[in-house]
C-alpha cells in the first residue's frame, strides 16, 4: 500500500426571497415547514471552473437562515444559482437543506488562507441532511492547503448527503470525517453523490461507525497527489462501512481506489462496485487492513496487472467472492499485529499482465497465515511473464509460514506453474484438490522443502508436463 482560464460572470444584483410555508411529509419535523430561498432576475453564465467575480457574499444571510430553520427542525429550500460564501458555515443539529440539483451551488470565495471549508459539522451535532446541492470549495481560486468542502468532527451522528456534488478539495479529503475510536462519528450516508475532482482523496473516513456510501460516482481524484485513493479509511478504526454500487473512474491515481491504512475496517462490505482504470495507471484496486469484511461482486476494468488493480487485503476473517479482475491480482497478507486467518477466496475471475504477476498469492508482513480457502476461481496469468504462477501458497513479496490451506476446484492457466508452493519452514497441511490445470509449465511447482503434509487429490492436468517440479530435495508428494 502505500498508501483556467477563469471566465468572468456577468450578473444582475442577487436577492433572496421567501415563499409560503408548505408541508414536508417526507421528513418528520416538529415544525413541519419549509422556506425556499431563490434568486430573482439573475443572469449567471455557468461554465466549468467559473470565477466568482460579480457575486455578492451571502454567507451571513445563509448562515442565519440555516440556524433559523434548524432551530425549527424545518427544511431550508434553495433555488438554482450560485450562493457565494466568504468563510465556512457551521451546520447545527437538525440542519436540512434541499436544492434543485447541482445548479444550486454553494461556492467558497477565493483566497490563500489554509484550512478553509464550505460547511463544518462540529462535535456533538446530529440529524443533518443535505440534498440536491453542489458544495464547491473553489479549488481554482483557493491556494491555501487543506481545502476541505465538508469537514465533519468526532462525535457527530446522523449525517446524510443525497444527490450532492462535492468538489474542490486539496491535500485532504473532499469530505473529511475526523472521528476517533473513543468518540466515533456514526450513521453517515452518501447516496447518489458525485465527486468530480479531488486534489487528493474524495472521502476520508476516520473513526466511524455505520457508514453507507452507495450509488456514488468518483472521478479525477489524486489530481495533486496521484498516490491518493478515492476513498481513504485511515488512522482510526471504521466499523460497518457499506461501500456498494459505486462507480470509480480513475484518471490520475496510481495506487488504489479504496484504501485502508494504519487502522482496521471491521464488519464491513464492499460490493457491486465498478472500478475503472482505462488509462491503465494502477489506481482501481482495493487495499488495506480489514477484519470480518466481505469484498464481493466488484468489477475491475483496466489496470496494470498486479495487486494495485485488484485486491491486496491484510487481516482476519475476510471473504473475497465473485470479483472480476481484468488486469490485476488477489494478494492476501497477515494483519497488523496478528496472523492472517480464516480467509475465503472464492468464485473470482482473475487475469494478470506484466512481469512477475501471479494471480492469487499469500504471504508478506510480519506474521503468518492459516486457515485459508481458495476455491472455484478462474485464474489466467498467461499475459504475464516471469514468476507468474496462477496460485502461490506461502509467498507474496516475502515468504511466510502457511498452515491449513485448501486450494480446490480452481481452473488455472499459466505460463509458469498452475500452483506454486514457497514458504518459510514449518508450513503444513496444504490440501490441493480437484483443480483443473489448463496450461502451465507444470501443474505444481514446489520451490522450498519447508512443507509437510501436502495432499494432492483429483487434480486434472491438461499441460504437457503432468508431473511435479521440485526445486529442492524433499519427500515426494503422493498424488491421488
Amino acid at each position: 500500500m502505500r498508501g483556467l482560464n477563469l471566465v468572468a460572470l456577468l450578473c444582475l444584483p442577487l436577492t433572496f426571497s421567501s415563499c409560503q410555508k408548505e408541508e414536508i411529509s417526507e421528513i418528520q419535523v416538529a415544525d413541519s415547514s419549509a422556506t425556499k430561498l431563490s434568486f430573482k432576475d439573475v443572469a449567471v453564465s455557468a461554465v466549468a471552473n467559473s470565477s466568482t467575480r460579480g457575486l455578492s457574499d451571502r454567507r451571513s444571510y445563509l448562515d442565519g437562515q440555516i440556524k433559523s430553520h434548524a432551530a425549527k427542525k424545518a427544511v431550508l429550500k434553495l433555488g438554482a444559482g450560485k450562493y457565494l460564501i466568504s468563510d465556512a458555515i457551521a451546520l447545527p443539529s437538525n440542519t436540512m437543506i434541499e436544492g434543485v440539483g447541482p445548479e444550486t451551488e454553494i461556492i467558497l470565495s477565493g483566497g490563500t488562507k489554509p484550512q478553509r471549508n464550505v460547511f463544518r459539522i462540529h462535535k456533538g451535532a446530529s440529524n443533518i441532511r443535505l440534498s440536491k446541492l453542489k458544495l464547491n470549495a473553489n479549488q481554482a481560486e483557493n491556494l491555501g492547503a487543506s481545502l476541505v468542502p465538508l469537514l465533519i468532527y468526532e462525535g457527530v451522528t446522523g449525517v446524510t448527503l443525497e444527490n450532492v456534488t462535492v468538489a474542490g478539495g486539496r491535500d485532504r479529503g473532499v469530505v473529511q470525517v475526523l472521528g476517533l475510536n473513543h468518540a466515533q462519528t456514526s450513521n453517515l450516508k452518501f447516496l447518489n453523490c458525485s465527486f468530480p475532482e479531488s486534489g487528493r482523496t474524495a472521502i476520508e473516513l476516520r473513526g466511524t461507525k455505520n457508514t453507507v456510501i452507495s450509488k456514488c460516482t468518483f472521478e479525477n481524484w489524486g489530481t495533486q497527489n496521484p498516490n491518493s485513493p478515492a476513498i481513504q479509511l485511515q488512522s482510526q478504526d471504521n466499523i460497518n462501512v457499506q461501500i456498494t454500487e459505486n462507480t470509480f473512474n480513475n484518471t490520475k491515481g496510481i495506487q488504489f481506489a479504496i484504501e485502508s491504512a494504519a487502522a482496521y475496517v471491521l464488519d464491513s462490505k464492499i460490493s457491486n462496485n465498478k472500478l475503472n482504470d482505462l488509462k491503465h495507471l494502477g489506481g482501481n484496486g482495493i487495499s488495506g487492513y480489514f477484519k470480518n469484511t466481505e469484498i464481493s461482486s466488484n468489477t475491475f476494468n483496466g489496470g496494470i496487472g498486479n495487486h494495485r488493480s485488484g485486491l491486496e487485503i491484510f487481516g482476519v476473517k475476510n471473504s473475497m467472492i465473485s470479483n472480476t479482475i481484468s488486469a490485476g491480482s488477489i494478494a492476501i497478507a497477515p494483519g497488523s499485529k496478528e496472523d492472517g486467518s480464516h480467509i475465503l477466496i472464492k468464485n473470482n475471475n482473475v487475469k494478470t499482465k506484466g512481469a512477475n504477476n501471479a494471480g492469487i498469492l499469500m504471504g508478506n508482513g510480519k506474521y503468518n497465515l492459516h486457515n485459508i480457502t481458495v476455491a472455484n476461481n478462474v485464474v489466467d496469468t498467461r499475459a504475464s511473464t516471469g514468476n507468474s504462477s496462477a496460485i502461490v501458497v506461502g509467498t507474496y513479496g516475502i515468504p511466510r509460514v502457511v498452515n491449513d490451506v485448501k486450494v480446490e476446484a480452481n481452473t488455472l492457466y499459466s505460463n509458469a506453474f498452475c500452483i506454486r508452493l514457497e514458504s518459510l519452514p514449518v508450513s503444513k497441511n496444504i490440501f490441493l484438490s480437484n483443480n483443473i490445470c489448463k496450461a502451465g509449465m507444470s501443474w505444481l511447482g514446489i520451490v522450498t522443502n519447508s512443507f509437510s503434509n501436502i495432499q494432492a487429490t483429483g487434480n486434472i492436468k491438461e499441460m504437457k508436463n503432468k508431473g511435479i517440479i521440485y526445486s529442492k530435495p524433499m519427500p515426494k508428494v503422493i498424488e491421488r
